[in-house]
């Protein structure tokens, strides 16, 4: 199907140039998913990481393994369920995720130099119909 084949070609491009951007960081596109995530919602669980990003079990013990020895995420064991370990942003990951938030907007407006206001707003919006939102 030639929409698949675009939309995975499209991805592929967009990791590609991200990885790029943040590799003098230290970080690649999966690292800065995790952040994005735990900068939005202000902690999480791998499993809600895993919830929200489709990604396997081993990746992300990987991902979230790396980020906390690169000193961007610290993990908090919960008060009452001592079994459940929450995610957070250390204050270097605090800085570090607004530098590469700065990296990836710009990647993100590299990728759509050649869209209009309208045409990607209209992208965006056929977009989240297709992932279901209804927004």
């Amino acid at each position: 199907m030639r929409l698949g084949l675009l939309l995975r070609q499209s991805h592929r491009r967009a990791a590609q140039a991200l990885d790029a951007a943040l590799a003098p960081l230290g970080l690649a596109g999966r690292h800065f998913g995790v952040l994005l995530i735990i900068d939005r919602d202000g902690t999480s669980t791998q499993r809600d990481l895993l919830a929200q990003t489709g990604g396997d079990k081993a990746g992300m013990a990987r991902t979230v393994a790396e980020l906390e020895d690169l000193a961007l995420l610290a993990r908090d064991v919960d008060a009452v369920d001592r079994r459940l370990v929450h995610l957070r942003l250390t204050e270097l990951g605090e800085t570090r995720f607004r530098e590469a938030r700065k990296l990836a907007a710009a990647v993100g407006d590299e990728l759509v130099r050649d869209l209009d206001d309208a045409e990607l707003a209209h992208l965006i919006a056929l977009l989240q119909r297709l992932h279901g939102e209804t927004r």
